[in-house]
């Protein structure tokens, strides 16, 4: 906390510049990059950004019984943001902090783990940074995405099962090509999430690979969901990403409960191939996963564990009204391995959504439904649920 508000105290003593505002009507204005404080453009300059979302989330107990198992009104995330660079434009920072119990990965430090970010960067070349600390990880497309640039509520069930999430380590971003780009970011990290340290041997290794073949999108639109740029031409980009994690220590590798049992490990590999396509307020964005370990359920004392070995699907797409609502459809498979169906089970979910953007992704107003249900043909199961959710979110 001492962190934050020294942060700001000391971009308050520089020159303070509210770069662009822009008006819309009499009454709406907002800043198009945050706040920015700024003390002689080539010394130091700050992009600060807040943002919440406040959600209310209703499930019912079964797809016929429709009265709650579960009613919550939550604050989802609220969350700090500073970037910038200090004393040479080639020195780049990150840090963000985060204060609901949602994100402070609760369940497994049980301690408010306010920190996702702390990240410092060199600007090698134009086409190549080189990034030290703990941030995002290169992995699939929805998670490289800010959860506060997607057009249904949250991310997909795929994102939740499969995704790499943040880790401590170095990576390195280079692009070739301008008009067409190609990227190739890659990672080394500890494997074991943030706020951690390695206690062996191990290490995670992450590459992706990303190709607009149709040219770059406006305003960097291949890294938020909808068109709310309203492509004029198709653009598309095309990603793929391959992780391994030696010697894991939580059932996700970056995420999960830590195994209690001194010494207990797994390998765990994972696949990504993703794309994303945008014209003219209409948009479609699809992933696929796969994740491989040699031996998915296993005891870690008393408990079981369960390391999801399967595959996932998920796809969806959206149309911008002219009047800034847009109606989203979304269909979403995780599939298991037969060795993994001990502990676990298929699930297929079919989302319909509606999102207001009253400032683009800044300020919008979002509500999904989505009719849920698991399978396991090993075990003869099948459940169903229906849930709703409504969400307020308001930032710069």
């Amino acid at each position: 906390m001492k962190l934050i508000f020294g942060c700001l105290l000391l971009t308050m003593t520089t020159h303070v510049c509210a770069q662009e505002i822009s008006t819309v009507g009499d009454t709406i204005t907002y800043f198009k990059d945050g706040l920015v404080f700024e003390h002689e453009p080539h010394h130091f300059k700050a992009h600060f950004r807040f943002r919440v979302q406040n959600r209310f989330t209703y499930e019912s107990t079964d797809s016929e019984d429709l009265s709650p198992e579960a009613i919550n009104f939550e604050v989802r995330r609220a969350r700090l943001r500073l970037e910038g660079h200090l004393l040479d434009p080639r020195l780049l920072y990150k840090f963000q902090f985060s204060f609901t119990r949602g994100d402070f990965d609760y369940d497994r430090t049980e301690y408010p783990n306010i920190l996702r970010d702390a990240v410092v960067g060199w600007k090698l070349s134009d086409s190549t940074v080189l990034w030290y600390g703990q941030t995002k990880l290169p992995g699939n497309r929805e998670r490289v995405i800010s959860s506060g640039a997607q057009q249904f509520v949250d991310r997909s069930l795929l994102n939740a099962t499969f995704n790499l999430d943040r880790d401590i380590g170095a990576q390195v971003y280079h692009r070739i090509g301008v008009e067409k780009p190609f990227w190739i970011k890659l990672a080394i990290s500890n494997g074991d999430g943030r706020s951690t340290n390695n206690q062996d041997n191990g290490l995670a290794y992450t590459s992706r690979i990303e190709w607009l073949p149709l040219g770059n999108f406006k305003d960097n639109g291949d890294y938020f969901e909808a068109d709310l740029s309203r492509e004029t031409s198709p653009k598309l980009a095309l990603g793929a990403v391959y992780s391994a994690n030696k010697k894991a220590t939580r059932p996700g590798g970056q995420l999960g409960r830590q195994y209690e049992t001194e010494g207990l490990n797994a390998d765990l590999e994972t696949y990504f191939a993703d794309l994303i396509f945008k014209y003219q307020g209409f948009s479609w964005m699809a992933e696929y996963a796969n994740r491989w370990t040699s031996d998915p359920v296993f005891m870690d004392g008393a408990n079981q564990v369960v390391i999801y070995k399967g595959q996932g699907l998920n796809t969806q797409i959206g149309y911008l009204l002219e009047n800034n609502i847009e109606p989203a459809l979304r269909f979403t498979k995780i599939w298991a391995d037969r060795d993994t169906l001990e502990g676990a089970n298929d699930q297929n979910q079919y989302t319909g959504a509606l999102s207001k953007y009253i400032d683009g992704h800044k300020i919008k107003v979002q509500t999904d439904i989505t009719y849920a249900e698991e399978m396991n043909h090993v075990k003869d199961l099948y459940a169903g649920q229906w849930i709703y959710r409504l969400q307020l979110e308001i930032g710069i």
